[in-house]
């Protein structure tokens, strides 16, 4: 018998893995897509999940986590973006730079009229920013646990009640500038999975991500995957990946879980812990359809956007020099983002140096539809790309003619099959007893544990290592 099986093909998944390995438990992961972080469509190759990849700045979570398992420094191999990404309306543009005083400056020249209440924004979302930083640090969960954590929650009380007075200031500037309101709601778009939180105060560490750096790396996120599986390997783990899972049984002591591997054959694995990912699309066969904890209970996650992606092989002539590898196109700033509204780019991608000539790159294209059967059905996906490249071309005159990849039937197989690892856009309320939207790792099961970013929204796309990590010291430390 296993000490604890994973099942998952995201980052929060391998992370758990990687960690629990690390501790000298005997792990298994399962991926049953073995997706990674990097597909390939002939000579191109795109990133699975686009969102903007943050936290390997000095002691941030990314880099704390690679020093933790002690692989090898692969921050050396990023680059710091900058601009981190470009959010572009019809009549403005704003490049959101590393530094506070350009990033100022960009948008006192879009926004000359607003320009001391957003200087005063920047300054208060900065300290903010320290603050939930600090917080995260000291309380991985985020929500309070003990009385302990109560004790210093109450102690951030003075600067949320600071929150609430510049959030109003700040709401009031928006309600009255449909343009800068429609830049940070793509902004939250781009960054966030949980919508509607764009006042929440942890926001603060999303208006930041700029400042605290967003990297790229030739391999894309691949990298993160790969040298988190290779080091489940070096400590006896075992990667089991284009599998299927058929069935689970929990009991007190043990979990089972039938499984069909790559080559046919179906065998059961025991394991005295499971961690599973919320992104995992099989939930019912562990949970049958009933909630997961109390907390599902009284107020469940839900999923009202999933992310549909088009993929496109160009020539590179057909995009500006000073395009942004993260880009976020808004087409109109009085409809809502997601009505058809929004898209975001990411260009230039994993490995194209070596993969194919200097005059070609990759591109994604990627909106977010209604979770519902209509949305998803072939016909509308069919408009919706014509949609996003009709939208694109108004951006981007010389696309349609420089296109050289276009397979709508791949994009949408590898839509479907990348939300076991690309997050959709949640609805998640706050906490009753605190003002962040963290949820609980714990299930009804003593032995099961869940991973994902859903649990940590508030920490953004770190929330899905940092879920991780917390799932990996729940079973470490005996479930406690």
């Amino acid at each position: 018998m296993h000490d604890l099986t994973v099942i998952g093909d995201d980052l929060s998944a391998h992370t758990a893995a990687a960690v629990a390995a690390n501790y000298g438990l005997d792990t298994i992961l399962m991926a049953e897509y073995g997706t990674g972080g990097v597909c390939l469509f002939g000579d191109f190759a795109f990133n699975v999940d686009p969102t903007p990849l943050n936290g390997l700045g000095v002691n941030q979570t990314c880099l704390s986590l690679l020093a933790e398992l002690d692989i090898q420094p692969i921050e050396r191999e990023g680059r710091l973006l900058n601009p981190a990404y470009q959010i572009i309306l019809p009549e403005h543009r704003i490049d959101f730079f590393n530094e506070k005083e350009a990033l100022i400056s960009e948008m006192f020249r879009e926004f000359p009229r607003e320009a001391k209440e957003i200087s005063i924004f920047y300054e208060s979302v900065i300290k903010e920013c320290a603050v939930f930083s600090q917080w995260l640090r000291n309380h991985p969960y985020i929500r309070p646990l003990s009385l302990k954590d109560c004790y210093h929650y109450f102690k951030l009380l003075p600067h949320l009640l600071r929150h609430q007075a510049d959030n109003a200031r700040f709401k009031n500037l928006l309600k009255h500038n449909a343009a800068l309101n429609k830049i940070f709601e793509a902004q939250e778009a781009l960054l966030a999975s949980n919508i509607g939180h764009q006042n929440s105060f942890s926001s603060s560490f999303q208006y930041c991500a700029p400042f605290r750096g967003i990297y790229r790396f030739p391999q894309g996120k691949q990298i993160i995957f790969n040298s988190l599986i290779e080091k489940l390997e070096a400590n006896k783990g075992l990667y089991l990946s284009h599998c299927k899972i058929l069935s689970i049984k929990t009991r007190e002591k043990a979990v089972e879980i039938e499984v069909n591997d790559r080559t046919g054959n179906t065998t059961v694995i025991s394991s005295k812990n499971l961690i599973v990912s919320t992104k995992w699309e099989k939930m019912v066969l562990l949970f049958a359809g009933k909630p997961m904890n109390l907390g599902d209970w009284i107020s469940p996650v839900k999923v009202l956007y999933l992310p549909f992606t088009i993929h496109l092989g160009c020539a590179r002539k057909c995009v500006p020099e000073k395009m942004a590898y993260h880009l976020a196109l808004v087409s109109d700033i009085q409809k809502n983002i997601f009505d058809d509204n929004l898209i975001i780019l990411e260009s230039n991608m994993p490995d194209n140096e070596s993969i194919y000539p200097s005059d070609k790159l990759s591109m994604t294209a990627t909106v977010f539809l209604p979770n519902n059967p209509q949305a998803w059905s072939r016909e509308n996906l069919e408009v919706t790309a014509s949609s996003i490249l009709a939208r694109m071309e108004f951006f981007l005159p010389f696309l349609k003619e420089n296109i050289e990849l276009f397979d709508l039937d791949k994009s949408i197989e590898l839509s479907k099959t990348s939300r076991s690892v690309f997050s959709p856009k949640y609805k998640i309320n706050n906490s009753l007893i605190s003002c962040f939207a963290a949820r609980t790792n714990k299930t009804r099961f003593n032995n099961v544990f869940l991973t994902g970013g859903s649990l940590l929204t508030d920490a953004g796309f770190e929330g899905e290592i940092i879920s991780g990590m917390n799932a990996a010291a729940r079973v470490i430390a005996g479930g406690v």
